[in-house]
């Protein structure tokens, strides 16, 4: 999909392994800039490359044009092709300071953020190539110049990026989208990123990972203070069900959801691992 000449989204659908009888389906969005060279942002789950392949090439491009992959955090259906793009092509791979750990080791992230099927999302681990601390600004091309803004919340090295002169806004993972599974890594600063990404004033379009593109004002300030609100529902919840914070089973996790009246597939120790980052 064209955003704008040079900026592209490509939405690829995706499917999470919950139970060998339960099946999350998913999607998540990648950004394809085309300027002299290519420069890709996030590269989808493990098989993505396929799907970024073959949109470059109906769009009269080479795959050997790809020179910048952009990482926007370490989580596997945004790492999952970056290795197998990187061989491909030798393309520089950028990514934040406090995600490099976990994308240059999978093993390390599993461990710490066991997501069902993880192993099924992302290909291998990938190095990078320089790492962001946030405040830069990244000329990708002539006119497309990218901003880095720090997001966390999502994760700890989430971060946004603003493209001036398009006025555009691709807020990656860092907004929560309302009654969709709670994946977080920390609450508060979450509650403290939404905050700051409503203060962001001189864009137009908003992007993110998980929803389609939004040009109206009033829509986006719309998604942004129902993502405010779930979390805040969420935290009634939690504070609430969560008396024994020593508990290793799902119990509590299971009341929260079923309280909310939020699909039972959510009952996942992700999810409780969210929740716990409320206490």
């Amino acid at each position: 999909m064209e955003i704008t000449k040079k900026i592209h989204l490509l939405k690829i659908d995706f499917s999470v392994q919950i139970t060998p009888e339960k099946v999350l389906p998913r999607f998540v969005n990648s950004l394809i800039i085309f300027g002299d060279s290519i420069t890709i942002i996030d590269s989808g789950v493990k098989d993505s490359y396929v799907a970024i392949y073959d949109y470059i090439e109906k769009h009269s491009r080479k795959i050997s044009e790809i020179k910048t992959l952009i990482i926007s955090h370490s989580h596997p259906d945004h790492i999952g092709s970056a290795s197998r793009i990187k061989k491909d092509t030798g393309c520089k791979v950028i990514g934040h300071l406090n995600e490099k750990d976990w994308i240059e080791n999978i093993d390390l992230q599993y461990k710490s953020r066991p997501v069902p099927g993880f192993y099924n999302l992302v290909e291998e681990s990938v190095m990078l190539d320089s790492v962001l601390l946030g405040g830069e600004e990244l000329t990708l091309d002539e006119n497309v110049n990218a901003q880095i803004i720090n997001t966390p919340g999502h994760s700890k090295g989430s971060f946004s990026i603003l493209f001036k002169e398009d006025l555009v806004l691709f807020t990656a993972d860092s907004l929560p989208v309302e009654n969709d599974i709670p994946t977080y890594d920390n609450f508060k600063e979450l509650k403290n990123t939404i905050q700051k990404i409503k203060l962001i004033s001189n864009y137009k379009t908003l992007l993110s990972s998980w929803t389609e593109p939004l040009n109206n004002k009033t829509e986006i300030l719309s998604l942004i203070e129902k993502g405010n609100q779930y979390l805040d529902r969420l935290d009634r919840a939690i504070k609430k069900y969560y008396v024994d914070k020593e508990t290793t089973s799902l119990e509590n996790c299971t009341k929260v959801i079923e309280a909310l009246g939020l699909p039972l597939i959510f009952v996942v120790p992700l999810v409780d691992r969210a929740f716990r980052t409320h206490l």
